[in-house]
């Protein structure tokens, strides 16, 4: 195909900026792990969820929130639904005991362990295109973005805000 006739695959010029290829990257990375997650009846957002809990066990709500980018309420629904599942325990946090804090339970700890071999090798499909060092500066590139401008992940930013109901009759 001339360049004059791209075809519908080919990213075109205007779209080459950050916002639009991280939404088709995220589209790619969404696609091949929800291939294997939905198997397990779960989302990659649960799963990111599971991975931060196995990687700090015993870390609070509002730090699992922070740390995978997501608000409190949002985490909240997803523990229940994990723990629901007999994948994740809370447990009373005793420096604080209003808090609680986060553990795999067995069966989560298995799901894990059985999983992440094919999540992982999905995430090598993705960037097969890209040389050892490519993938390596590409993640490293994209964790130098992201941590340099975290301000703007905040959850909820970029949404629209709720529209006002018009009142039943207008003020004078």
């Amino acid at each position: 195909m001339s360049a004059e006739h791209p075809t519908a695959d080919t990213i075109l010029v205007s779209h080459r900026v950050p916002a639009h290829l991280a939404r088709r990257f995220h589209q790619l990375c969404l696609g091949v792990t929800a291939e294997i997650l939905g198997r397990e009846g779960l989302t990659p957002l649960q799963w990111a969820v599971l991975a931060a809990i196995a990687e700090e066990p015993g870390s609070g709500q509002r730090h699992v929130a922070r740390r995978i980018g997501i608000d409190a309420v949002t985490l909240g629904q997803i523990i229940e639904f994990l723990e629901q599942k007999g994948l994740v325990q809370r447990q009373i946090d005793p420096d604080d005991r209003r808090a609680r804090q986060l553990f795999l339970a067995r069966r989560g700890a298995e799901l894990r362990r059985r999983l992440r071999p094919s999540l992982l090798a999905a995430q090598d499909r993705i960037l097969a295109p890209l040389t050892k060092m490519e993938r390596a500066s590409l993640l490293d590139m994209l964790v130098r973005v992201i941590e340099a401008n975290n301000s703007y992940a905040r959850p909820g930013n970029g949404r629209r805000k709720p529209r006002r109901k018009l009142e039943s009759h207008p003020h004078p």
